[in-house]
This record gives C-alpha cells, structure tokens and sequence, in this order.
C-alpha cells in the first residue's frame, strides 16, 4: 500500500470512528451499527460522488440524448431546442449515509479528491430539503435531498444526494468487499476506467438520474406529452409519474422517463428540469 493509500485509510478511520460516536441514533435507523458497516458505506459513497462528479464535469446533453433515445423514435435533436444549457444540470442518486454524515465529512471527500484527482474543490452552495410528495410515494419512505454545488478549477458543477430513510441491509448484503479506490487523472482521462466503474456502483441503484435544464414549465409540459407518447408506444421506456412534478420545498418542476436494464444495458433515467425561481448556483 503507497504512503497516500495508507494516509487516506488512516483518515477514513478516523472518522468512522468520530461518526460512530456522535451520531449513533441516526446510523441506528438505517441498521448501521459498526465500523465495518460504516466504512463500506462511506466508501460506496465516495465512489458515487466521485464518478457522477466525473459525469457533471466531462459529459454533455447531446450524447445522454444519443444513448437515452438510441431505441426509440425519438430524435434527441429534437430535445436540444428546449433545453436552457448544454451540459449535465446534475446527476442525482441515492447516498446511503444520513445527509448529516455527508455534511460532517464533506470537507474530507474535497480533501481526498483533490490529491487523487488534482483538482481543487470547494463547497460553493448546498440546499437540504425533503423530496417531493410523488418522490416519497415512489419509493415508499420519507426522503431528503441535498444539492450541493462545487466549483472544481473554477467550474461549478452540481450533485443531487437523496437520503432515502430505509435500512441500508440490501447494500451491506451485496457490497463487495470495501478497497481503497484509485481516482488518480480521472478528470483528465475519464475514458479509462470511469466507465465501468460508474456502471458498476449504478446498477443497483434505483433512482440515479441525468437532469437536464429546460428553459421553463412549458417546455416540461410539451416534454412530458412527447415522452408519454413514447413510453405508450414503446416498452424500452417507461414515466414513472403520470403528470410533471412541482416541489414546493425548492420550486422545482419537472419530468422524468426511465429506461429499465436489458440484458445489453444497465438501468437509465433521464429527467427535465426547471425552477420556478432563481436558486443558488443556477446561473452557473
């Protein structure tokens, strides 16, 4: 193990053991009782936010479009006139640490990914709030959200967290065995290995979404028309909402179509977003 390996392990442990400590009621819901359980969760979610870190940073909204709708009639062509930006809005996916965990330790993800990625990274904004009614309904247990926004080299980028209160036992059961994780030139070669990696710690989750920015709650509606029309038409995609959805919490308005896993590919949801308001780091 290099001395940088063995650093990152030491300061992991460190903070399992200050987490275990001071927040043992709420790892307590979510059946997380040890250091070992906790380590393999903090390690899966580092992973996550690192790899869809990668994905806001060095993916764009014409190639999602391409692979989203290649089996479909759809042209993504068609799509970019609504769209307010080219580039990834965020990527969203479930964490499986309380959004209090990942707040604690936030400041030691930006540590460890700023020697392994060499980028420099700061928390420029963040917003907590619970999901949307139709969220919570779809996955069955109250959930919060976090945004956070990251300037990374003088770009900002934006993750969405989801914070699902349900026992983490699937994922402690089918977790592979925790390791350290390489991230060194992720940013500046991210075709290597990022690929299957990102594949990899996706596959089992069942909300990880591309968010694409729209212009405004017209173009959701017309969207959402078109994407019912196919969904209709074709069984590779399916709406898990039978309308576009308002959250009241963020003023958030949008639409989602999901692209359930074949045996060719894993599991894709794409969603269309627009704010009723300016929010921190919209403009960005």
């Amino acid at each position: 193990m290099t001395a940088s390996a063995l650093s990152y392990v030491q300061d992991l442990n460190r903070l399992s053991d200050d987490l275990l400590r001071s927040h043992r009621d709420l790892l307590g819901r979510k059946n997380i009782r040890n250091k070992g359980q906790l380590l393999q969760l903090i390690k899966i979610d580092l992973d996550k936010l690192t790899h869809a870190l990668v994905e806001v940073k060095e993916n764009r909204a014409p190639a999602v479009l391409k692979t989203f709708f290649e089996q479909s009639s759809v042209n993504g062509t068609d799509i970019h006139g609504h769209l307010a930006d080219q580039r990834i809005y965020h990527v969203g996916f479930e964490i499986h640490e309380p959004i209090d965990l990942v707040l604690y330790g936030i400041n030691h993800w930006i540590e460890q990914s700023r020697r392994s990625l060499g980028v420099a990274m700061r928390v420029r904004d963040r917003l907590r709030f619970p999901a949307s009614a139709a969220f919570q309904q779809r996955v069955g247990a109250y959930t919060e959200i976090l945004r956070i926004w990251l300037e990374a080299d003088d770009t900002v980028l934006m993750l969405e967290l989801f914070d699902i209160h349900r026992p983490a036992d699937s994922v402690l059961r089918d977790a592979p065995r925790p390791i350290h994780r390489n991230f060194h030139g992720l940013f500046r070669d991210p075709e290597t290995e990022h690929g299957r990696r990102l594949n990899r710690l996706f596959e089992t989750d069942p909300i990880w979404h591309y968010a694409l920015y729209v212009k405004g709650p017209a173009d959701v509606l017309e969207l959402h028309s078109q994407l019912q029309a196919l969904a209709a038409s074709n069984s590779n995609y399916v709406l898990p909402y039978g309308a576009p959805v308002y959250n009241r919490h963020d003023l958030s308005f949008h639409t989602k179509i999901v692209k359930p896993a074949n045996e060719m590919a894993t599991r894709l949801e794409l969603e269309f977003v627009t704010q009723n308001s300016e929010q921190p780091g919209q403009n960005r």
